[in-house]
């Protein structure tokens, strides 16, 4: 092997990786944009953290809630977060509260100890609100 090889030999590597990556990102935006739930929350994330996109809260609860009202408990929990911090959206912990209820009634652990935390937080007349929309919730298909 020659010293160029050496030298030059990981750049080949390098772009093929990158462009992997691109077509990965292009991939799952169209299953996102084509109603795949687990694509969306993932491009949430994604938003949310600035990993392989550039950070944009806001978009990050578009994903999140369109995976969410499918029913997909990890966005529920995630959109949940974000209101309850206020990232991307209006603080709100009666929100916040109402998709961890969500998440938590599908099994989803880290939901549960949200929404008992969350609850402490809320007066008597808005963890009935919630605890009411949440039981007439139905997902969007």
């Amino acid at each position: 092997m020659g010293i160029l090889t050496k030298i030059f030999g990981g750049a080949d590597s390098r772009l093929t990786e990158q462009a992997d990556k691109q077509q990965a990102r292009a991939r799952r935006h169209k299953a996102a944009e084509q109603g795949d739930a687990l694509a969306q929350n993932l491009l949430g994330v994604m938003y949310v953290s600035g990993q392989g996109e550039l950070k944009d809260e806001q978009q990050a609860v578009a994903w999140f809630r369109k995976a969410a009202e499918q029913g997909y408990a990890d966005a529920q929990f995630n959109l949940g977060l974000l209101y309850a911090s206020g990232q991307g959206v209006p603080k709100d912990g009666q929100t916040a509260y109402f998709w961890s209820l969500l998440a938590s009634a599908q099994g989803h652990q880290d939901a549960a100890k949200f929404r008992d935390s969350e609850e402490q937080y809320l007066s008597p007349t808005q963890r009935a609100a919630a605890q009411a929309d949440a039981r007439t919730w139905k997902p969007k298909k």
